[in-house]
């Protein structure tokens, strides 16, 4: 909670704050946004976190099972994360 902030300011600032991230970590997922909004508009409480995130890996483990039994299908097909991590490590001052 952030007391200052009245529930319409975080409601508006809640989807802008995550759209802005997954869009720079290349993960666009527009329900995201709607979770942000039902989260600070104090839809749910955090009481509620563990359900939504259980949600969550259930929806990804049934996506990568179901894409990954055809050979023509393979989800995920890139990880944007991971490759700027190995861009971060591989630019090391020290040449390596």
């Amino acid at each position: 909670q952030f007391p200052s902030l009245d529930s319409w300011h975080r409601t508006a600032l809640a989807p802008a704050i995550v759209e802005t991230v997954t869009a720079k970590l290349g993960i666009i997922h527009p329900p995201s946004g709607a979770s942000a909004i039902a989260f600070a508009a104090d839809l749910y409480g955090i009481e509620h976190m563990g359900v939504f995130l259980l949600g969550v890996c259930v929806a990804i483990t049934t996506a990568i099972i179901i894409n990954n039994l055809s050979d023509k299908r393979q989800y995920p097909t890139n990880w944007p994360i991971l490759r700027a991590i190995n861009a971060m490590y591989n630019s090391s001052p020290n040449g390596k």
